[in-house]
């Protein structure tokens, strides 16, 4: 059974668009949504249709009533508080970090102050002071031009400690002692 909205929602959209793909007509939709669906999730919806049999449903009966039991309503201050507690994880790129803010937005119901909040959340939640610092130089930030920034300056970061890297590999390897602490190529 889906254990998130993102879960029951991508299901329903796939199946959805499995139909269109395969020329599927609306009467015929019911039928492949209950013989693609697990056991565990058909089972589920027979005790929510009982008496009545889940083939005599229409398909919005169905995604409604899964709905409704598999991914109730969430509060709005919920998707809130979830968005604003995010926080970049150190294993975690800017962009890798920007879809899951993206993500976590998608139910919170910002409107025309998206683009402000996931700006503000994309400063405030960075791992990188020194990015952090640089970002809240800007005047009239924009959040383009925070990711754009962001991206850049995570990409410097890796590319200047992959050149000091190989640098003190190579004088590790002629026997000379490196001032910089860094690991033999292939010890991370």
């Amino acid at each position: 059974m889906a254990n998130t909205v993102e879960d029951w929602a991508t299901y329903v959209e796939r199946v959805e668009q499995y139909c269109l793909a395969n020329d599927i007509g609306d009467e015929r939709k019911v039928a492949v949504l209950l013989s693609v669906m697990g056991a565990k999730t058909y089972n589920f919806l027979c005790g929510l249709t009982a008496p009545v049999k889940p083939a005599q449903k229409t398909f919005k009966e169905i995604v409604d009533v899964l709905q409704m039991h598999l991914n109730p309503k969430a509060l709005i201050i919920v998707d809130h508080f979830r968005f604003h507690k995010r926080n970049q994880q150190k294993t975690e790129s800017v962009s890798e970090y920007m879809a899951e803010l993206q993500k976590l937005a998608e139910h919170c119901q910002f409107g025309e102050a998206l683009s402000d909040a996931l700006r503000d959340r994309l400063v405030c939640g960075l791992h990188s002071e020194s990015t952090q610092k640089r970002l809240l130089t800007e005047r009239e930030l924009t959040l383009m031009r925070a990711l754009e920034i962001a991206v850049s300056m995570e990409t410097a970061t890796k590319d200047v400690l992959e050149l000091q890297r190989k640098q003190c590999a190579a004088k590790i390897s002629q026997g000379t002692p490196c001032a910089i602490f860094c690991t033999p190529e292939g010890g991370d």
